[in-house]
């Protein structure tokens, strides 16, 4: 009976510590434009390189600049880069890029990030001691709830008793022949 419960308390550290690792949301790991950095010419698109592939559905990013918003079409998403095109009449300035991403476990994941261009697409420059305008924090921060972990965890749980039940049933039964 002692190894049977000794089985069952591995199986519940081993179960139950599982999502705790795996319910992490993606998290953005590189830009290009690279955050707060000045650029000579205007990219003709920008990149998001996430720590795992994003899910397609919702995403959304927008790019802010002298003229307004300068995104042209819907971004497109290759692994874990997504990416999008900037119209060709963005002028040169300081342009803010914000993100939403669904991630690959279904929770959104949202920020923003600054840049400036020396020279825009249009041809336009920059005026001396243009700066990055750093974006203010999203106000509506997505909930970090893992959801998941938390179902996972329960399921676990009820399996783990589930086979502790059986085995108790049997060990009784077994003691009374």
């Amino acid at each position: 009976m002692r190894r049977v419960l000794a089985v069952l308390a591995v199986l519940a550290v081993v179960l139950l510590g599982a999502p705790l690792t795996a319910s992490a949301h993606d998290v953005l790991e590189s830009t290009s434009p690279a955050a707060g950095s000045t650029v000579q010419r205007m990219p003709q698109s920008v990149t998001l390189t996430f720590t795992e592939a994003p899910l397609s559905i919702g995403t959304q990013v927008v790019v802010t600049g002298p003229s307004g918003a300068t995104q042209q079409g819907a971004p497109t998403i290759d692994g874990r880069v997504v990416t999008q095109a900037i119209a060709p009449s963005a002028p040169a300035g300081s342009y803010t890029v914000t993100y939403r991403v669904t991630s690959d476990d279904g929770h959104p994941v949202t920020g923003s990030f600054a840049f400036v261009a020396t020279t825009g697409l249009d041809g336009s420059t920059a005026k001396p001691g243009t700066a990055v305008q750093q974006p203010a924090a999203p106000a509506d921060e997505s909930s970090s709830f893992p959801l998941a972990a938390v179902l996972l965890t329960i399921a676990s749980t009820l399996v783990l008793l589930a086979i502790g039940g059986f085995v108790a049933l049997r060990a009784r039964a077994s003691d009374q022949r």
